[in-house]
């Protein structure tokens, strides 16, 4: 049986590092998934990088996961963009047909983001739209509590009735009044309720939206419920670790609270972890500073895909990154200095030293020191700069070494075993196979095929498959494709 090492998490609700328990074997995680309305921006994608580092780091270092990441397929931005083109008499069922066809292909996207980028799927993929009973029989729930009020066919949340509301963001109440009346994601909509701060549970229809039964009459369910249904759901009544990026902890994650905890009448969140922003070139990205990009924005200026996940996952998760093309060609020779090393050691036939050095070292101890501080760094609240500064001071270390002493096959396997153990978090060295180039050849051939046929999708995402295995294409002038190893 493998080590199993402790790793330590800023909890934002307890303010400070702390080690994951897990109450049994399995860590379950919860992570606020993609509202799929258009394509997710880097700035989200940075979010779900570092929850792909945390969780490869718990399974690397000995845990069992299990994972739920949710679809966002309803709500405001999406009702919005699907909504527009339709007549003003379309029917429920139209109204319906047309977000899903938003929203399956917004999906298809994301979910060829998180294959370009490495990020390993869920365990689960819940829909929200798969899961109305669930937020009915919540929001009833909550109802019957008294918890919740029913006005004009909506629902509302009353917060007065649930003491320790606000300890999450840890907001006085006057900041939590200002926050919802000035209305917070997903409850814009002006609505009838008692308080201005209550927010809304479910949402009476309106002229122009979707809509389904509840018991409350026509209407759809607010954003918030959503999370609360598909984590207990798929869960259970005990989650060890709640992920999203910092702009959810208020109102969406303390509303989840409020709801969850509301039902079930105990603590449902052991740890609440949050990553930071990003910024572009020291900016807010936004579309009309020109500086919004999606990961296919990036790829069409010749960006390596793996370089751009290095980069975001080379910086701490809860530092503000500021995102520059300077900082993704770092990555990258940072990366090539990683994989040269890795075939350094590989190869039989490489040069290395015969002789004796005066300042020569055990690799097998400098070895274990590098790992003891690589994971050092990595339980503590994934501390990936310090992570990886070991690992590039080992590389420094055994390469002169090896210039002036050659290692032997046992010590270069052992050194080979560490950097499999590594890229396991990192997904960003792996060791290359011979089966490579043909597998490479088969897409490009596959991606002709697609192109001829006029088929873009299919061609994008072979080129993406192809990117995502550390592969440079070239498009030539005559019409042929030569490709290198990034």
């Amino acid at each position: 049986m493998s080590m199993v090492r402790s790793i330590s998490l800023f909890n934002t609700l307890a303010r400070k590092v702390e080690p994951v328990a897990g109450a049994s074997d399995q860590i379950r995680i919860y992570t606020c998934g993609p509202t799929v309305y258009n394509f997710a921006h880097i700035g989200n994608l940075r979010t779900f990088l570092f929850q792909d580092l945390m969780k490869r780091t718990l399974r690397a270092a000995g845990r069992n996961v299990r994972h739920c990441m949710n679809i966002t397929d309803v709500e405001d931005k999406i009702i919005r963009d699907s909504q527009k083109d339709l007549p003003a008499d379309a029917t429920n069922e139209q109204r319906h047909g047309a977000m899903s066809t938003l929203t399956v292909r917004y999906t298809q996207a994301f979910l060829e983001d998180l294959e370009t980028l490495r990020i390993q799927r869920p365990d689960v993929m819940p829909r929200a739209t798969d899961h109305i009973p669930h937020m009915i029989r919540l929001v009833k729930d909550l109802e019957a509590k008294g918890l919740a009020y029913a006005r004009e066919g909506s629902v509302y949340y009353r917060i007065a009735a649930f003491p320790d509301y606000g300890a999450l963001a840890h907001l006085d109440k006057e900041g939590m009044r200002q926050g919802a009346s000035e209305g917070a994601s997903g409850d814009a909509d002006e609505y009838e309720r008692d308080a201005a701060s209550d927010f809304v549970l479910w949402k009476a229809v309106k002229d122009g939206e979707p809509w389904w039964d509840s018991p409350w009459g026509p209407g759809r369910p607010g954003w918030h419920i959503e999370c609360s249904a598909m984590g207990i759901e798929h869960l259970g009544e005990h989650v060890d670790i709640h992920t999203g990026g910092v702009d959810l902890i208020f109102p969406h994650h303390e509303n989840e609270i409020a709801q969850s905890e509301g039902c079930l009448g105990h603590r449902w969140v052991d740890a609440w972890v949050h990553g930071e922003f990003l910024m572009v070139e020291g900016e807010k990205m936004s579309k009309s500073l020109g500086n919004f990009f999606t990961l296919r924005d990036l790829i069409e200026k010749g960006v390596d895909p793996i370089a751009f996940r290095f980069a975001m996952q080379s910086n701490h998760y809860r530092k503000l990154y500021n995102f520059s093309f300077e900082g993704l060609k770092a990555a990258e020779n940072a990366l090539k200095r990683i994989r040269a090393f890795r075939r350094r050691m590989e190869d039989e036939g490489a040069p290395a030293g015969q002789g004796e050095w005066k300042e020569a070292l055990d690799p097998r101890q400098r070895l274990a020191q590098a790992r003891e501080e690589y994971w050092a760094a990595m339980g503590d609240d994934l501390n990936t700069p310090e992570a990886l500064a070991a690992l590039f001071t080992l590389i420094s270390d055994l390469n002169a070494h090896d210039d002036r002493v050659a290692l032997g096959r046992e010590e270069r396997d052992e050194v080979l075993a560490f950097l499999d153990e590594t890229d396991s978090i990192f997904a960003a060295w792996p060791k290359e196979t011979g089966s490579l180039d043909a597998q490479v050849e088969a897409l490009i051939e596959a991606r002709k095929a697609a192109k001829t046929a006029k088929d873009w999708p299919e061609a994008d995402r072979l080129r993406h498959a192809i990117q995502a295995l550390g592969i440079v294409l070239e498009d030539r002038k005559d019409g042929s494709v030569g490709w290198r190893r990034a």
